[in-house]
């Protein structure tokens, strides 16, 4: 689902400075979000910052997106503060933290914070911005994706839902400004909150379906042993993976003997053939 508008700023307060002044005061202004869970259970969420590809032969073009100009912390309550990045290319529409979910506890408020890159340098910004000439702006998604089953092996070739039904999430997003003036001393700091997507701060995400991460013919062209693909998944999660698997199967003579041949050689007394109609 949708859930704000965000724009991400580290420019001057006025377009040009003054005759005679060496430089003008600038704001960075960043994206803030709060995810607070209300269910009795842990979930990961999916953030998405949606910004279109900047047009051809616009000026500054290579400071238009968050491509290599943003730094991502997410906190989630424990103690974490996790760094990273906006992963994403220029020519792309979709940029996601680095830190892969963002993972909150029952009951708990994760805080995810996007600023503009005008800090550093450093291992996580080894080139930060060197001049407040940056801006960027789009929408934010928030989703309930399907996660890998545990068990490692081939198992992590399989994805499950984190519910069977849609997950209440608290959310608040914030646009968060501070102003330097031109000795880099903060003249102020202002923080708003931002109107929602859907208009309310409730919201219930519907789970994404769990399948199979692979196409089935690069399953098959990793010639992998069936008999320890299935020992490597908990016994609870097989019937989900050998739905996705079957649900991703061509019914033609050439999958369906492969298969059948797979079965036999990890022992399972079954064979699939095709619905007759």
């Amino acid at each position: 689902m949708q859930v704000s508008t965000f724009e991400l700023i580290f420019k001057p307060q006025s377009p040009a400075a003054p005759s005679g002044v060496a430089a003008v005061d600038r704001v960075v202004q960043g994206y803030f979000l709060a995810i607070t869970n209300l269910e009795a259970a842990e979930y990961q969420y999916r953030v998405e910052f949606i910004v279109p590809p900047v047009p051809p032969g616009t000026p500054n073009a290579a400071f238009r997106t968050p491509a290599g100009n943003t730094l991502v912390f997410v906190d989630s309550g424990g103690g974490d503060n996790l760094p990273g990045v906006l992963s994403g290319a220029a020519n792309q529409k979709r940029f996601v933290p680095s830190q892969g979910f963002v993972r909150v506890p029952a009951h708990a408020t994760a805080l995810v914070a996007v600023l503009p890159s005008a800090f550093g340098p450093s291992p996580l910004d080894p080139t930060p911005l060197a001049l407040p000439n940056f801006e960027t702006r789009g929408y934010v998604n928030i989703t309930l994706p399907a996660v890998r089953v545990g068990g490692g092996g081939f198992a992590g070739l399989f994805t499950r839902a984190q519910s069977a039904a849609p997950v209440k999430v608290l959310l608040t997003p914030q646009h968060r400004a501070t102003f330097l003036k031109a000795d880099n001393t903060i003249s102020g700091q202002i923080q708003a909150t931002l109107p929602l997507a859907g208009g309310q701060a409730v919201q219930s995400l519907p789970p994404e379906p769990g399948g199979l991460v692979l196409a089935l013919n690069d399953l098959v062209a990793s010639k992998p042993d069936l008999g320890n693909l299935l020992d490597s998944i908990a016994p609870e999660d097989r019937g989900l993976a050998l739905g996705a698997l079957l649900g991703d199967l061509n019914a033609n003579a050439a999958d369906l003997s492969l298969l059948n041949k797979a079965l036999a050689e990890a022992d399972v007394p079954l064979a699939v053939e095709r619905r007759k109609r």
